[in-house]
C-alpha cells in the first residue's frame, strides 16, 4: 500500500498505510512484551532485590506512561479522529502522573541507600505513648519519623493533586476543550481538532512535564551520584532521567514551529516523547529481570563451586603435605582453585568471625542487604554470650536467662519482625512463624518516635575512613600441619569496633518497655532458637551477597599459602 502522500492531514479517513500499520504493530508488540515482563516480575516479587524496588509503584508508573504511549503511537493512524478533550486529559494527567510516579520510584534508590546506612549506624528512636504529646507535637513527630522516600511521596502526591485540580479547572472553563469551536470561527471539524491542540490551555501540561523532567529528575540524579550499587539501579536512574529530557522541548517546538511541519506529517508532535518513555519503561522492568537471570546463573555457579570444593576436601591434606616439602620463600601465584575457595561457606564464616566490616560495608552501600550481615553477627555474638554465661550446676540462673531473653527479643525486633523494622530478614514463613510464637508476645505496643537527644553510637562517614588491610585466615586451626590460606584485601574499615567484647549493637528501644508478664520466656526459647533462621540467612548471604563481594574485591585480593 505504501504511504499516504498527505500523511496526517486530519482527513475523514484513518491512515491505514504501511506507516500506520507499523506504528500499530509496534505498540501491540511492545505492550505484549512489556506486560509479559511485568508478569515475570510479579511472579518473582518475593526476591529481596525486587522487594526493595517497590514493584507496585513501578508497575503503576509504567502503566500510566503506557496509556499515553499507546495514544501517541496511534495518533498518525487515527488521523485526528481522537477527541481533543480526551487527548487533553491524557496529556495532562496520564503523562505527568506517570513521570511523577516514575520519579518517585527512582527516588527509592536514595532512600534505600540512606536507610541501609542507618541500619549500620544503629540509631534508634525512643518509645513514647501518643497521649503524652500535644496534637501539634504528634504531627511533628509523625512527619519527622517518616523516611526520606515517604516524604518524597508526600511532596509528589501534593504536586499531583494540585495538577489534577488545575487540569479540571481548565477543562471546566474552556469551551474549546469541550468541543465548542465557535471562537475559531466557521472551521471544519479537522481544522477545529488541530487548533484545539494548539490552545494555551495545554501550557500547564507542558509545565508539569518540564518540572518533573528538568527540575526533579536532574536533582535526583545529583543526589544519587555517589551511590554505586550492584543492582544497576543508579544506571537506571541515569538512563531514565537523561532520556526524558529532550521530549517536552521537542514536542513544544514541533507543535508551535512551522519548521517542523514537514516532519509532523509522519511523526506527530507528541511522538517526540515516545523514545524517552520507552527507555523509562525498559529500564524499570528489564533491568530487574536481567538481575534475576544473572542471580540465577550466579547461584548455579556457586552451587557448582561448593560441590567441587566438597570433592576436593578429601585430597587437600595430602596435597598440602606434599607441597610443604618443597615450599620456598616465594609467594605462589593465585590459582583458579584457590580463587574458588573464596566462594565457599568456610570463607564466609572466616570473614564473619575475623572481621565482618568490609563485607558489612559492601552489603550496606552496594548490595543493600546489611540487615542479613547484622543478623548473622548479632546471633553469633548472642550464642557466644549464651555459651559463656555463668551457670550454677550447669543451669542458668533466672536473671541470666532473662537478660539473654531480652537480648534475643532485641534481635527479633530489630531484624525479624516486619512491624518494628524497615528491613526484616528474608526467611521462610515457617521459620518466621516459629520466632513469632516465641518472641511475638514481647513485642512493644507503644509507637516508635525519633528522639534527637538520645545518645547513640556516633559513626564517622565511610568516605572519611582510612584504608587498611583486612585479613581472613582460611583453614582449620585445629590441625597445625594443615596449610593456612591467607586472603589479604585492601578494604575501607567500618567505623565501629569489631572487638566482640565491645557493645557493637546498642539495645533496641523496643526491649526497654517489656513488662514482667510480657517479658516471660516462652516455650522453645533456648540457645538454638535462632538456628534455623541463622542457617537460612547464612545460605542466602553465601549465594548472593558474598559472591558479589568476592567478585567486586577480586582485583585487590591476594592469597598466600603458608605452612
Amino acid at each position: 500500500m505504501g504511504l499516504n502522500p498527505k500523511g496526517r492531514n486530519w482527513g475523514s479517513l484513518v491512515n491505514w498505510d504501511d506507516l500506520g500499520k507499523f506504528y500499530a504493530g509496534f505498540v501491540v508488540a511492545w505492550t505484549v512484551i512489556l506486560y509479559a515482563a511485568v508478569a515475570f516480575l510479579i511472579i518473582n516479587r518475593n526476591l529481596a532485590f525486587i522487594k526493595i524496588r517497590n514493584l507496585p509503584l513501578a508497575i503503576a508508573a509504567v502503566s500510566f506512561l503506557h496509556v499515553y504511549l499507546v495514544k501517541i503511537f496511534l495518533a498518525y493512524t487515527t488521523n485526528g479522529h481522537f477527541l481533543c478533550s480526551a487527548e487533553f486529559w491524557i496529556m495532562s494527567i496520564y503523562l505527568p502522573f506517570g513521570i511523577a510516579l516514575f520519579q518517585a520510584n527512582l527516588a527509592q534508590l536514595r532512600s534505600i541507600s540512606d536507610q541501609q546506612r542507618d541500619l549500620v549506624y544503629t540509631r534508634h528512636g525512643s518509645f513514647d505513648g501518643p497521649a503524652s504529646l500535644s496534637a501539634a507535637q504528634q504531627v511533628r513527630h509523625r512527619w519527622s519519623s517518616l523516611s526520606g522516600i515517604q516524604k518524597s511521596y508526600v511532596y509528589i502526591g501534593t504536586g499531583m493533586t494540585v495538577q489534577l485540580i488545575i487540569t479540571a479547572a481548565l477543562y471546566a472553563t474552556t469551551p474549546t476543550l469541550q468541543g465548542d469551536w465557535s471562537s475559531y470561527g466557521d472551521v471544519s471539524h479537522a481544522k477545529g481538532q488541530a487548533l484545539c491542540r494548539k490552545s494555551l490551555e495545554w501550557i500547564p501540561s507542558a509545565f508539569w512535564q518540564l518540572a518533573w523532567s528538568w527540575l526533579y529528575g536532574p536533582c535526583l540524579l545529583f543526589r544519587v551520584r555517589n551511590i554505586h550499587d550492584v543492582h544497576y539501579w543508579r544506571l537506571q536512574v541515569i538512563y531514565s532521567v537523561i532520556s526524558g529530557l529532550p521530549g517536552t522541548p521537542l514536542w513544544l517546538a514541533a507543535l508551535y514551529s512551522t519548521a517542523f511541519k514537514p516532519v509532523n506529517r509522519w511523526w506527530v508532535p507528541p511522538m517526540w516523547l515516545a523514545p524517552g518513555i520507552v527507555v523509562m519503561q525498559f529500564t524499570t522492568i528489564f533491568f530487574p529481570i536481567y538481575e534475576i537471570i544473572k542471580s540465577r546463573l550466579q547461584l548455579r555457579q556457586t552451587l557448582a563451586i561448593l560441590e567441587s570444593w566438597e570433592d576436593r576436601r578429601g585430597i587437600i591434606q595430602s596435597s598440602n603435605n606434599a607441597d610443604s616439602s618443597r615450599a620456598s620463600s616465594d609467594q605462589p601465584s593465585i590459582t583458579s582453585s584457590q580463587q574458588r575457595d573464596l566462594y565457599t561457606m568456610a570463607a564466609l564464616e572466616r570473614a564473619l568471625a575475623s572481621n565482618p566490616n568490609p563485607l558489612l560495608k559492601f552489603a550496606a552501600t552496594r548490595d543493600f542487604t546489611a540487615e542479613n550481615i547484622l543478623f548473622l553477627i548479632q546471633v553469633q555474638r548472642w550464642k557466644e554470650a549464651y555459651a559463656s554465661a555463668l551457670r550454677a550446676n550447669n543451669i542458668l540462673s533466672e536473671s541470666v536467662q532473662s537478660q539473654l531473653f531480652q537480648s534475643a527479643v532485641n534481635i527479633y525486633i530489630s531484624r525479624v519482625n516486619d512491624k518494628t523494622t524497615e528491613f526484616p530478614i528474608n526467611i521462610e514463613s515457617r521459620i518466621r512463624q516459629d520466632l513469632d510464637t516465641v518472641f511475638g508476645p514481647a513485642e512493644p505496643t507503644t509507637r516508635l518516635i525519633p528522639d534527637e537527644d538520645m545518645s547513640y553510637y556516633e559513626a564517622e562517614s565511610w568516605t572519611k575512613s582510612p584504608k587498611t588491610t583486612s585479613t581472613f585466615h582460611m583453614g582449620n586451626s585445629a590441625h597445625s600441619g594443615a596449610s593456612v590460606e591467607t586472603l589479604t584485601a585492601i578494604q575501607v574499615l567500618m567505623s565501629f569496633p569489631v572487638d566482640k567484647h565491645e557493645s557493637m549493637f546498642p539495645p533496641h528501644p523496643g526491649v526497654a518497655p517489656l513488662g514482667e508478664s510480657r517479658a516471660q520466656m516462652r516455650a522453645g526459647f533456648d540457645e538454638h532458637v535462632f538456628d534455623a533462621a541463622h542457617r537460612s540467612i547464612k545460605y542466602l548471604v553465601l549465594t548472593n551477597t558474598w559472591q558479589k563481594f568476592v567478585k567486586d574485591q577480586q582485583p585487590s585480593i591476594d592469597i598466600r599459602i603458608s605452612d
